[in-house]
């Protein structure tokens, strides 16, 4: 979960700061005055692309009047410290703005404003920017969570994890991999938790197109669940970028063809493919079931190792197939806290550093 900071005079984040790479630096002046950034404005994260670098966003205002502003990045994972760069000004509103393109890695920005060629304000907050690795989740209750079963072992400062904005959801496990993955890159991770309890890979296609289906609680005439995934996909994901998605479905999907849980998939991949005009975005399927050689499970193994072999720009994921049993899963499909552990690992494995020099991440035109 991302954590809202509040911004504090450059002295106060100097403890803060020890022990990180970033440099070393003593205010010239400090007073009363506020940087107010406007986060809701702001593009905090960043998809890196092939260059090691992404765009990010920076937007806000001060309580007094200011005449020019300039900003600094100090590194503090990895990445590259800029020197001083403008921010363009609106004087009517004493807001500031500026877009910068920098090295994959974690930065706090230093704010200077000037009124009449004079420093009045020089501060380094507290609220970070990141360029690193962006991934988003498609899926149903194994990979979206269920309380109390969540592990918040992580890094929060350099690991973001987005879910729902609603009662009852949680981390999950993907902290956990996005500490692994952090630990492994060297760059901050954001995943996006977007699996949603209940869905099978037929909703999950069909609702992509607005096609009818049964269900007790999606309401396909709305396109759920499809559509609650495709609204943060314009609103949030088409802004940051994407290296891709992880796909885990599978237990839900006992009763369907063999031919349908193949079909389905392929709707909602083209789907979010076409939303992004990025026909190489790639989808990691896990090898997702109860286990077992029942006939229902066996067809949903056909079908998963299918989608991989037929589907272009698609990747093995995590293998959940062999964690089963009342040692990984509480109830005999959602893992309990060992179980967490391990499939965030069995996530990281399927995830070499090669993958994210050979799959081409989508980022904002």
């Amino acid at each position: 979960m991302i954590k809202i900071l509040s911004i504090l005079p450059l002295m106060g984040l100097i403890v803060l700061l020890n022990g990180c790479k970033s440099e070393d630096i003593t205010p010239k002046f400090q007073n009363n005055s506020r940087v107010i950034i406007d986060k809701a404005k702001s593009i905090d994260f960043a998809q890196r692309n092939v260059n090691n670098e992404g765009s990010i966003t920076i937007t806000g205002k001060s309580d007094k009047i200011f005449q020019t502003a300039k900003i600094k990045f100090h590194s503090s994972l990895s990445g590259v410290s800029t020197d001083w760069l403008t921010l363009a000004i609106d004087p009517k509103t004493n807001e500031f703005k500026g877009k910068y393109s920098l090295k994959a890695g974690g930065y706090y920005p230093q704010i200077q404003l000037f009124n009449d060629n004079k420093l009045y304000t020089d501060t380094l907050l507290s609220w970070n920017v990141k360029v690193g690795e962006v991934l988003a989740v498609i899926g149903h209750s194994l990979v979206e969570g269920q309380k109390p079963y969540t592990i918040e072992n992580f890094d929060p400062t350099w690991c973001d994890i987005i879910v729902w904005q609603y009662d009852g959801a949680i981390n999950n496990y993907w902290g956990r991999l996005a500490e692994k993955l952090k630990v492994k890159l060297n760059v901050p991770i954001r995943i996006y938790n977007t699996g949603i309890g209940g869905s099978s890979s037929e909703q999950w296609g069909l609702s992509a197109y607005g096609l009818p289906f049964q269900h007790p609680f999606f309401d396909w005439k709305l396109r759920y669940p499809y559509s609650l995934f495709e609204n943060r996909l314009l609103n949030e994901i088409s802004k940051t970028g994407l290296r891709g998605i992880l796909v885990a479905h599978g237990e839900n999907d006992g009763l369907l063809s063999e031919n349908n849980i193949v079909e389905s998939t392929k709707m909602y991949i083209q789907k979010t493919r076409d939303l992004l005009d990025a026909p190489q975005l790639t989808f990691s399927i896990a090898k997702s079931n109860t286990g077992g050689t029942s006939e229902p499970i066996l067809k949903v193994k056909s079908a998963q190792k299918r989608i991989v072999a037929e589907i272009k720009n698609t990747t093995l994921g995590a293998d959940l197939e062999t964690l089963i049993g009342e040692k990984y899963r509480w109830d005999g499909i959602h893992f309990n806290s060992f179980g967490l552990e391990q499939a965030a690992i069995r996530w990281d494995e399927s995830l070499p550093i090669s993958y994210f020099s050979q799959t081409i991440p989508y980022t904002p035109k």
